[in-house]
Formats: structure tokens, sequence, C-alpha cells
């Protein structure tokens, strides 16, 4: 089997070892993450999924909020008919 050598975030590659299960190498978590989003079929499947990945730093937190806030205001609202 061949191997590739990614670069991810010091914060990813925290989040990717919490997320890890014992004697599991990284290649097999990130394969069995993977398939359990793939078959998420409803939005419970995918909440019961994100409850067991390590939470999101109090910095991420906040880059996701300012990233959602920014997404809202760029929205033009009125023109959407949500009936």
């Amino acid at each position: 089997m061949s191997t590739k050598t990614i670069a991810v975030d010091t914060r990813v590659y925290e989040r990717l070892a919490a997320s890890k299960r014992e004697s599991e190498s990284f290649s097999k978590a990130i394969d069995r993450l993977l398939v359990e989003v793939a078959s998420a079929h409803t939005s419970g499947d995918i909440l019961r999924g994100l409850s067991r990945i390590a939470p999101l730093s109090e910095v991420d937190s906040e880059q996701f909020l300012e990233v959602v806030a920014e997404n809202r205001a760029k929205e033009r609202w009125e023109e959407l008919d949500l009936r």
C-alpha cells in the first residue's frame, strides 16, 4: 500500500488525535470518520457522529460564528420567499 504525506493545522491534528481510538492509526481514524459522515442519513445521525469528535476550541468557535454572521449579513433575506 502506498502512502501520502499531508500537512494539517495543529488544531486539526489535535482534534483528530482526540478522535482516534486506542491503537488506531491516523489513516484508520480518518477512514472511519469519513465513513461515519458519508453514512449519516438524518440530522440526528450527523449530530451523534459529531458528538464523538472533540469540541472546537474557543478560537475555532469564534471564527465559525464570525463566518456564519458574515454569511447571514450577505444574504438578501427580503428576496427569499420562505413560505
